[in-house]
């Protein structure tokens, strides 16, 4: 059996060494341990996206061009490995994109997921609580029902790209008579939502790639 690319895998992996390469001898940036969630770069963000390369396992018919999971692979190594600013697109391209393709309804996916692959949707990751980083299960983030909406009331905690997100996907407590490990649900909310507030958290280079959130 072999383990080994195939040739369109190593052509790729070389086209995507060619356009960071290029990007980099053109000065649009400087290679950047934890560029992945530290480098806000709208301008790297749009050129990625024109290549197709955000969304690239995604449907052609959301924005995605419909490549393999190894194609992702390599696409991510190269990123890593040439510390590229790939903080705006990051987790939406990572997760929460493969979310709405797997569980959202048909709405979500035309309306989040072709913006996403355009670089036009930045995410925000809010799971970690005060209370509950890994352990997720105990969170304690609430969100109630109400009419046609749901209230959401609680704080998150080292939220990754808060500072320049225009959503975040906010994980909260919907059904608290369930065991805790169930009754979560995962919400979309638009970062201008009246009642949100974002407080920054700048470690100790100055950079603020997480914020408290309430």
């Amino acid at each position: 059996m072999d383990f080994g690319f195939t040739e369109e895998q190593n052509k790729f992996r070389q086209e995507v060494r060619n356009f960071l390469e290029e990007e980099i001898k053109q000065g649009y940036w400087e290679p950047a341990c934890d560029a992945w969630i530290q480098g806000f770069n709208p301008g790297f963000t749009k050129r990625v996206a024109q290549r197709g390369w955000i969304g690239l396992i995604w449907p052609r018919e959301y924005g995605g061009q419909g490549h393999s999971h190894i194609d992702r692979l390599i696409l991510t190594e190269e990123m890593l490995r040439y510390g590229a600013p790939a903080a705006c697109h990051w987790f939406a391209d990572r997760q929460i994109g493969g979310a709405i393709l797997t569980f959202g309804s048909e709405e979500l996916k035309r309306e989040f997921l072709p913006r996403i692959a355009k670089g036009e949707a930045y995410f925000g990751l809010g799971m970690s609580e005060p209370g509950a980083g890994s352990d997720l299960a105990s969170l304690q983030t609430k969100a109630v029902e109400d009419g046609d909406y749901y209230i959401i009331n609680g704080q998150k905690t080292w939220t990754s790209c808060a500072s320049f997100a225009h959503y975040f996907d906010i994980y909260a407590r919907t059904d608290p008579e369930e065991p805790k490990h169930r009754g979560i649900s995962q919400f979309i909310v638009d970062a201008k939502s009246p009642g949100l507030s974002r407080i920054p958290m700048t470690d100790i280079t100055g950079t603020e790639a997480w914020n408290d959130l309430f």
